[in-house]
This record gives structure tokens, C-alpha cells and sequence, in this order.
């Protein structure tokens, strides 16, 4: 401390500092943060209505987060404090996330999922350049009055759209429409008297409570068959399992290819959600062998909650899924897998046909009220000739081939 004469003054002779005050940094720190925590929540509405990967959307809550404690910091602080500890936490933050998405890239991500690549809208009924099979129906069994409407497993949904096509005037298909979903969601549609019927495989034991509780009972028809099938990337090795190594990697008993006889490395058996369609055929298939634990994945659920669900198949080399014939081999239409034979019989058409592949299941029109006129004209247009031919050239197999020439 020096005077005006600019000589050094004793630090006793020094003027006493000013006290600082943070009552005026206190009152700027609170717009400051309301403001922030505003913009911040604003960002989180999105996120949460977003299809970010869980990993990003929490990095994006913790940048929110520091960004409240760098003004907060500052306000009350000063500049240094701050850009110390908030640019040290935000590098910990960049890092340890950075790392955690790389390899959930490398391990889960890039592996994409078996339905991301399936072009629904190609089999839209009446679309100019629809991949629906299109036959002559009898004239008596075209719609009178209200069509019923109608909902399809997603492996059955090209013959629901060409049964649209054929019955239907575009106008009752614009009125009802159809959609696709999973088994689960479509018998919960039926029991809730959503839809008046609907495409799917035989229901469940849990679906068949379902129904119970509610007073109600199926009533199914079957109209084709379909193979169950199971499938490996196509750079695995392996072309074939026994029915016995099925039950002994989906129990948990087989977990290397080198257990199989062909191959090398681990086994990664993805399994679907409970309900669905192909894993209450998985179910039929253990019998009274206990199924082991599904493979999980973190996925964003709603609202942004982060969701610890059964993952989807993605083509691992290691992978190994199941489906149905049709919906892997034509819907998903690509050479990344490649679809096994069991017990040395192949899916093919003919081996269905003939009863010599060891997992076939029915393709059903399952309703619960009693069918009127037109969900009687449904039934009987699959059991035609002309919905035979429709059921045949979509790529399944009939129950009764239709008669030459018709």
C-alpha cells in the first residue's frame, strides 16, 4: 500500500478493506439460475420425447447440471473458482461418457436391428406400388355394410393387407384401416374390443387367462402354416442344430458355438418380450425346460425414463435369433443372416408342406364375439381357392393348395 507521495505504507497504516458482500451476488445469481434451469428444462422435454441412446441422454443431464453450478459459482464466487471445478467436471463428465458410448457403438449400435430395415409401408393395401399379392375374390365375398377391422402380427401382415385388397373397397379401407404390432399387443386389442379380429398365431396360456378372466373365448381358425426358424450372421459358420442344442443354449446349458460341433466363440441367444409371438412359440418349444435369463439392453422409455428391457436382435457374429420363416427371409429381405437347419430338415416350403420340419405352427384369424357376415366372408376367402393363390404367392403355406386352374 503505498500514499500520495508514493511511498510504502505500513500494512497497521493500510485502510481497512471493505467488506465483501454477497447479498448483491445472491440476488444475480437467482434470475441467473432460474433462467438456466428453464432453458435446461426445456431441453430435457426434449430429450425425453427423443430417440437418443441412454448413454447421450444422460451426458445431456449433466451438462445441464454444470451449466447450473458454472453461473452459480460464478455469481456467488467469481470467475476462477468456477472454471476450476466446472471445467474439471465437465472433462470427467466428456470423458467417462465418451468412453461408455464408443463402446456401446462398437458392441450394440452398429449391430442393427433385424425390424429397422423392414419397409412396412411396401405392403400397404391399394398403394400403387404395394408388394401385396393381388387375386380374384368370389364377388359374393366382397364387404357389405361395415368391415370389420382388423390387426395383424407383424409376421402376418401381408396377408392381412391382401386379404384387405381383395374383400374391401378402398374406401372401407380407408374408413377401418389395419395395423401391424406384436402378438401381445394385438390379443390385448381383441380382448378390449379394439378390433373385431385379428391375424396372429394361437394365443398363449397367459392369453387364454386373459380371455378367461374377461368372460370371453377364442374362437381360431387356422388358414396357413409357417415355420419357426432360427438364424445366425452370415459370417458364423455354423448351418445347422439338433432340436436338443436349442433347448441347450436357450437353457443356458450350451453357451460356446464349439459345444454345437461347428464354430467358435460365445453364444449371444436373444430372446423377445414376453407375450409375443415367437417366444410363446420359444416356450412351446423348451417344454419343461426352464428358458435362461433374456440378454437386456438399456433403452429410453416414456418420457425419458431409461428402461432395462429384452433386447431386440442385433447380428452379432456370435448372435443367434429366432423368428418366423416369412417375416426373416422375405420381409427382412437381406444376406446378413442366414436361416438354419434343425435336425438336418431346412425351412424350405416343401419341408413344411410335408410336416418334416420339426417346429411348424398355425397362422390363424382369431376373433371372441360371434362372427357376423363379413368375418364369416374372411374366413372363407382363406379357405378359397382364390385366397389359397393369395397365402401361396405372398410366400407362406396354405392349408389346402388351390385347384389348378382356379
Amino acid at each position: 500500500m503505498t500514499d500520495p507521495d508514493g511511498k510504502t505504507l505500513p500494512a497497521e497504516n493500510a485502510p481497512p478493506r471493505r467488506p465483501r458482500r454477497l447479498w448483491w451476488r445472491i440476488l444475480l445469481a437467482v434470475p441467473a439460475t432460474a433462467l438456466i434451469v428453464l432453458v435446461w428444462l426445456g431441453g430435457c422435454v426434449g430429450i425425453m420425447f427423443g430417440s437418443l441412446s441412454p448413454g447421450v441422454h444422460s451426458l445431456l443431464w449433466l451438462a445441464g447440471m454444470i451449466s447450473v453450478e458454472f453461473f452459480v459459482l460464478a455469481a456467488l464466487f467469481g470467475w476462477k473458482l468456477c472454471l476450476a471445478t466446472s471445467g474439471a467436471a465437465a472433462l470427467f463428465c466428456a470423458a467417462v461418457f465418451g468412453t461408455l458410448e464408443a463402446h456401446r457403438y462398437f458392441t450394440v449400435t452398429r449391430y442393427r436391428q433385424i425390424r429397422d430395415r423392414i419397409d412396412w409401408y411396401a405392403y400397404r393395401p391399394f398403394a400403387p406400388q404395394s408388394r401385396v399379392v393381388r387375386v380374384a375374390a368370389d364377388p359374393a365375398l366382397r364387404m357389405a355394410g361395415t368391415a370389420p377391422n382388423m390387426s395383424a402380427a407383424f409376421a402376418l401382415y401381408p396377408l392381412c393387407a391382401g386379404t384387405v385388397q381383395a374383400l374391401y373397397s378402398e374406401q372401407d379401407f380407408d374408413r377401418t384401416g389395419i395395423d401391424a404390432s406384436g402378438s401381445d399387443v394385438i390379443y390385448d386389442r381383441l380382448l378390449k374390443g379394439e378390433v373385431d379380429l385379428i391375424f396372429g398365431l394361437p394365443p398363449s396360456e397367459q392369453q387364454k387367462k386373459a380371455a378367461e378372466e374377461l368372460g370371453l373365448k377364442f374362437e381360431i381358425t387356422p388358414f396357413a402354416r409357417e415355420a419357426f426358424v432360427f438364424f445366425v450372421n452370415r459370417r458364423n459358420p455354423v448351418t445347422g442344430l439338433t432340436c436338443d442344442q436349442i433347448r441347450g443354449i436357450y437353457s443356458g446349458r450350451i453357451t460356446r458355438w464349439e459345444e454345437t460341433g461347428s464354430g467358435s466363440g460365445p453364444i449371444r441367444p436373444f430372446q423377445r418380450n414376453r407375450g409375443s409371438g415367437s417366444q410363446t412359440m420359444l416356450q412351446r418349444i423348451m417344454g419343461a425346460t426352464p428358458l435362461m435369463p433374456p440378454i437386456k439392453e438399456d433403452r429410453l422409455g416414456g418420457m425419458g425414463g431409461i428402461i432395462n428391457d429384452v433386447a431386440d436382435y442385433r447380428n452379432h457374429v456370435g448372435a443367434l435369433g429366432f423368428s418366423f420363416r416369412f417375416f426373416a427371409s422375405e420381409m427382412f429381405r437381406n444376406d446378413d443372416i442366414r436361416l438354419l437347419a434343425l435336425d438336418g430338415v431346412a425351412p424350405t416350403r416343401e419341408n413344411i408342406r410335408s410336416g418334416r420340419y420339426p417346429f411348424i405352427t398355425d397362422c390363424c384369424v382369431v376373433t371372441v364375439k360371434p362372427r357376423d357376415e363379413n368375418v364369416r366372408k374372411i374366413v372363407d376367402f382363406l379357405r378359397s381357392p382364390a385366397g389359397c393363390e393369395m397365402i401361396e404367392k405372398t410366400g407362406y403355406t396354405p392349408l389346402a393348395l388351390p385347384e389348378a386352374g382356379k
